[in-house]
């Protein structure tokens, strides 16, 4: 029996013995007032029918006095006992009310840090290779990568670098929105409606396919550019890991569901 039906079982045996305790009451003082006086003999003096009159007077104040006390003793009795087990109910009621919602917090805290222990720790394992074609220094956006928590990420400026490195990596991301001829133009151009003009286009477009040429169906290929590169939206890209990336921010994302996605792969080909 839980807490609480032990207590309304309580209370319904305190409310019953009080209502018999009362009933009893009032069967005596009930018993009390059919004692009424005899009317009396013709022959019986007046003063000893308003001697017994007076006695009966008496009987049933103390009746009804007694009756009174014993009913407030029951009250007093049983209000401040049902008081205080109510404050008992109350305290346990609070009590395991509370321990229920510390320990559904607690388990609610632990889900949401094994969640992200699982993210960092995927994030943790994935080595990512940045590659800015003929790259003299490295990029502010490749320091951000480099912050982001995954292995070490390798700066590549060379395709040879990137095949060297290719063995072990998930994610290569191809930089061509920081790439710059020698006199220190950008290569990649748009047009007024952010698409990537046709010489940009085609330089783009054959970096990919160098890119996706010596790295396995299994890596995934974040191409970085503030502009639109039409060649992504070839059919062929559906049985390649391919994601464009528009500025920082979606870069650094979509890194890290690039780390998604190859640790997924790895663990389907493992299964299968």
């Amino acid at each position: 029996m839980t807490l609480r039906n032990r207590a309304t079982a309580f209370e319904w045996a305190k409310w019953a013995t009080l209502v018999l305790a009362i009933a009893a009451s009032v069967a005596i003082i009930t018993m009390a007032v059919n004692m009424s006086p005899s009317s009396g003999q013709a022959a019986q003096a007046e003063s000893e029918v308003l001697a017994k009159q007076l006695e009966f007077v008496l009987k049933m104040n103390s009746a009804f006095l007694g009756f009174l006390g014993i009913i407030g003793a029951l009250l007093t009795w049983f209000f401040k006992n049902n008081l205080e087990d109510a404050k008992k109910v109350a305290s346990q009621m609070v009590r395991e009310g509370l321990d229920q919602h510390i320990q559904e917090r607690v388990q609610e805290e632990f889900r949401y840090w094994e969640m992200s222990a699982r993210t960092e720790r995927v994030v943790g394992q994935t080595l990512v290779n940045y590659y800015l074609p003929d790259g003299i220094e490295e990029p502010r956006e490749f320091f951000l990568v480099k912050q982001r928590g995954f292995r070490p990420p390798i700066f590549c400026s060379r395709l040879e670098e990137v095949r060297r490195a290719s063995d072990d990596v998930d994610v290569v991301i191809l930089d061509v929105q920081n790439w710059k001829d020698p006199a220190g133009h950008r290569v990649v151009q748009l047009t007024d409606r952010g698409w990537l003009v046709p010489e940009s286009e085609a330089l783009v477009k054959e970096q990919i396919d160098l890119l996706r040429s010596m790295l396995s169906d299994a890596v995934v290929l974040v191409v970085y550019v503030r502009g639109i590169v039409a060649y992504l939206n070839d059919a062929k890209f559906e049985r390649f890991y391919v994601l464009p990336a528009n500025n920082q921010v979606t870069l650094l994302g979509h890194a890290v569901n690039g780390a998604y996605v190859a640790y997924a792969d790895r663990i389907a080909s493992q299964r299968s």
